[in-house]
């Protein structure tokens, strides 16, 4: 028997207020890694290839650095209470995301989120001065050629769960689009779906995400 409900979110720009990856290159890569971040937009290039071009321009890094970074980086003011209410309300929370674990537990700990939550996303540890990076949700058969094939684990829980729920800002989440109940949508994947015709529900922050799921849940 299938679940009732899960709420499927992206992590960089729908849980944080800015990319946290890309605002990380930004502050300590050389400048080149937006040369590699379109190719990586035009489909040009794979995230695993982009990913580690990209971290290869970072020199100088240092464990202080890397704590004043993620002490800087904000999530949406909603999301805890959006946590608090799939938890009482019994429906599962999940991040996909292909950015990397190391930057989603760091950013989860320092707002003391205590809801359960899956993760899945790549991996990487930051070892005398190098990122060693791991893909261990790597599919061959992935269209869009990603470390964390989404379409992978949507498809997944789409046979566990009644209702899957998706919420998305960016080009990660464009092969996700049509294959959710209810996808949230806003910024790059917001336009994506008008121009493909994907109904979507446009939100803000996780307040609107929270109104919504409450009124489908309640007339069901």
């Amino acid at each position: 028997m299938k679940k009732k409900d899960a709420v499927i979110c992206d992590f960089d720009g729908t849980i944080t207020k800015v990319d946290s990856i890309n605002e990380f290159l930004n502050r300590f890569a050389d400048k080149k890694w937006l040369e590699i971040e379109a190719g990586w937009i035009e489909g040009k290039i794979s995230t695993i290839d982009a990913m580690k071009q990209q971290f290869g321009m970072i020199k100088g890094m240092t464990n202080k650095k890397l704590d004043e970074f993620f002490e800087s980086i904000e999530i949406d003011e909603h999301f805890n209470n959006f946590c608090k209410y799939a938890e009482q309300n019994n429906i599962k929370v999940i991040i996909l995301s292909d950015g990397f674990k190391y930057f989603i537990d760091r950013i989860i700990k320092k707002y003391k989120i205590e809801t359960e939550i899956e993760i899945y996303s790549n991996e990487f540890k930051y070892e005398k001065g190098e990122f060693i990076m791991n893909f261990p949700n790597k599919k061959s058969n992935c269209k869009k050629n990603a470390g964390t094939c989404k379409c992978y684990f949507v498809e997944k829980f789409k046979k566990l769960y009644e209702t899957v729920y998706y919420v998305g800002d960016g080009p990660s989440d464009y092969c996700t689009a049509d294959k959710v109940d209810f996808l949230f949508a806003k910024n790059r994947l917001s336009e994506y779906c008008k121009n493909k015709n994907i109904p979507f529900i446009y939100y803000n922050d996780f307040n609107e995400v929270i109104k919504n799921v409450r009124i489908r849940t309640n007339n069901r």
